[in-house]
């Protein structure tokens, strides 16, 4: 399979693309040069928020959609493959790799630009978290998105996730001119326990040319 000709970011950002740092539109842009990449960095922290909540965050370990450990100075690996799915829509799947001592946790997940106009988030190994986001540019030229709705996948079934039991995503991405990195904050807030989850540090990120090879996208082909 051929690289996507599209970017996801800038099919769902339309013209608010044109505001973002040169530096990020670069970046968002990858898809359209049909690059595949790969990021390196160090996060000041990433993990459960309260350490309490650590046992719940570990049971989704396994399926490498978050993790239970906590820390600073998290080394991050983050690997981006833009793609177009069976039904040729726009996709970009990533891997982000989370080195804590003696253990490295993945987070896998696919992103797809839904015909709602929102970014339809699917992580897991198996695509089983389904998140919505809508997308902007500040007036900084940052890129920033927040949640607006969470399902599960039971097999084709797609569960709605009430707002009481999930949490809230909010991520912004800027370029640092004073460092020539990539600065990223995410954070889950849930209604009523606060900020629960939350990763936020800087990387730099190699495009990498040239054709990209099939991804799978089994778990996601089957979906509305």
């Amino acid at each position: 399979m051929s690289g996507a000709r599209r970017s996801v970011y800038r099919v769902l950002l339309g013209d608010q693309a044109d505001r973002l740092q040169p530096q990020l539109s670069n970046y968002v842009d990858g898809a359209v040069r049909g690059e595949a990449g790969i990021g390196r960095g160090v996060y000041e922290f990433a993990g459960p928020s309260k350490a309490w909540l650590a046992p719940l965050f570990a049971l989704m370990a396994r399926a490498n959609a978050l993790f239970g450990e906590r820390g600073e100075n998290v080394g991050l690996t983050v690997v981006n493959v833009p793609h177009a799915d069976g039904r040729g829509r726009v996709c970009l799947s990533s891997t982000r790799s989370f080195a804590f001592p003696g253990v490295t946790r993945a987070m896998e997940d696919t992103m797809l630009a839904g015909r709602d106009g929102l970014l339809h988030d699917f992580l897991g190994r198996r695509r089983f978290l389904e998140v919505s986001l809508r997308l902007g540019v500040s007036s900084e030229g940052w890129l920033r998105m927040r949640s607006v709705g969470t399902w599960l996948w039971l097999g084709r079934l797609r569960v709605p996730v009430p707002r009481i039991f999930s949490a809230r995503v909010d991520l912004t991405e800027r370029w640092d001119s004073a460092t020539a990195s990539q600065e990223v904050e995410v954070t889950l807030t849930h209604p009523v326990l606060g900020r629960v989850f939350e990763y936020r540090g800087s990387f730099t990120y190699e495009p990498r040319g040239g054709p990209i090879d099939a991804v799978d996208t089994a778990a996601i082909d089957r979906r509305f």
